[in-house]
C-alpha cells in the first residue's frame, strides 16, 4: 500500500475527550434526574450534533437535546479546555515526529464544530503541526457518511488509495468504508464489533502501535515535504 497521508479522527483517538464528554453529558442528565449509560452516550460518538441532538430529545422526556444538553456542554466543555484537563493520546506527539522525519502530511478529518476542534488540538499544542483540518462545517454530511475524509484527502492533495485513516468509532469506521480508504482502528471507550473489525486494515491498542505499522511497511520518506 502506497501510504503518502494519514488522516486522523480527533476525539477519543488523538485527544482523551470522549470520556470528558461522557462525564459532562452524564452530569448535565443526572440534574435533569436522568442516568446516562455508556451504550447510550456510544450512539453520539463521531456523528453529527445535530443527530446527537435529536437522540438526546426523544429519547429523554421533556429534555430539549439542543438548548438542555449541549448548549450547557459546550459551556463545561470550553471550560475544561481553558483549565488544562484535556490530555494527548499515548503515542500521538511521537507518531507525528515520526512523521515528520519522513514527511508524511497529515489531515485531522473530525465531526465535531470548528470551534471545539481548533481549541481542543490548540490545548494539547498540535493545531500547528497539522497539514489540513476538517470538520462539519466544510461538508454536507459528516460520519458514517465518507465526506470528511474524501475533503482531507483532496486538502492534502492526495487521493483516497494514498491515504491512510486512524480511528476510534464506529461511525469513522464506516465513512472510511464509504470512502475506500484504508483504515486502522484503535479503539477508545467503546470496543469495536467483530463486524466493524472485519472492514479495518488492523486494530492496534495505541499510537504507538502506528509507528511500529510505519517502520514494518517501510512507508517512505520524503522529508522534502517539511
Amino acid at each position: 500500500m502506497d501510504t503518502k497521508y494519514i488522516i486522523f479522527d480527533m476525539d477519543g483517538l488523538m485527544i482523551d475527550s470522549e470520556k470528558l464528554s461522557f462525564d459532562i453529558i452524564k452530569s448535565i442528565l443526572h440534574e435533569h434526574g436522568y442516568n446516562l449509560s455508556l451504550e447510550f452516550y456510544a450512539k453520539t460518538i463521531g456523528v453529527s450534533r445535530e443527530h446527537s441532538e435529536q437522540l438526546f430529545t426523544q429519547s429523554f422526556p421533556g429534555i430539549d437535546g439542543k438548548r438542555d444538553v449541549y448548549g450547557a456542554f459546550f459551556e463545561r466543555y470550553f471550560k475544561a479546555v481553558e483549565d488544562g484537563k484535556l490530555a494527548a493520546k499515548p503515542g500521538l506527539f511521537q507518531l507525528l515526529n515520526e512523521m515528520d522525519k519522513r514527511g508524511i502530511k497529515r489531515a485531522v478529518a473530525s465531526s465535531n464544530d470548528k470551534s471545539i476542534v481548533e481549541a481542543s488540538l490548540k490545548s494539547i499544542g498540535v493545531y500547528n503541526r497539522i497539514d489540513a483540518i476538517v470538520y462539519s462545517e466544510l461538508v454536507e454530511r459528516v460520519k458514517p457518511f465518507p465526506d470528511l475524509f474524501l475533503k482531507a484527502a483532496k486538502t492534502l492533495g492526495g487521493k483516497p488509495e494514498e491515504c491512510l485513516i486512524l480511528e476510534d468509532s464506529q461511525a469513522g469506521v464506516e465513512a472510511a468504508l464509504s470512502a475506500h480508504i484504508p483504515v486502522i482502528i484503535i479503539p477508545d471507550m467503546i470496543p469495536p464489533s467483530e463486524a466493524m473489525l472485519k472492514g479495518c486494515l488492523r486494530r492496534y491498542d495505541s499510537l504507538y502501535d502506528v509507528i511500529e505499522y510505519i517502520y514494518a511497511n517501510d512507508i517512505p520518506t520524503d522529508a522534502s515535504n517539511y
